[in-house]
């Protein structure tokens, strides 16, 4: 990132020692680096996201609802999305879908119960 072959870079389970030097260097250059949500205090946090100073912001608003210090609401809405993607892909696929069992009070039976 610092010799200009990337404009963007972000990685998890980092050690402080795996990004300390690098982080000189991204500043140095002119680059911004953070965790995914954009705070300063990345080095701890096994968090990285360098990037260019045009696309810094950007990319923290795509990659802070990924972050483990994001808000409750954030991370509720990334696994609304994993479980409609994942419904998604399997209607897609042709997989039948597991029914929900019938409520025994209205007298209907399920119909394919998944067990």
């Amino acid at each position: 990132m610092a010799a200009g072959f990337t404009d963007g870079f972000f990685e998890t389970g980092l050690s402080p020692w795996d990004v300390a030097a690098g982080s000189l260097l991204v500043t140095e250059a002119g680059g911004l680096i953070g965790n995914f949500t954009g705070e300063s205090d990345f080095l701890e946090q096994k968090e990285c996201l360098a990037g260019a100073p045009r696309i810094y912001g950007q990319l923290v608003t795509i990659l802070g609802k990924y972050s483990k210090f994001a808000s409750a609401g954030d991370k509720a809405a990334v696994r609304t999305a994993v479980e409609t993607l994942s419904r998604d892909r399997a209607s897609d696929s042709g997989e039948p879908e597991a029914e929900v069992a019938a409520d025994p009070a209205d007298g209907t039976e399920p119909k394919d119960a998944p067990f």
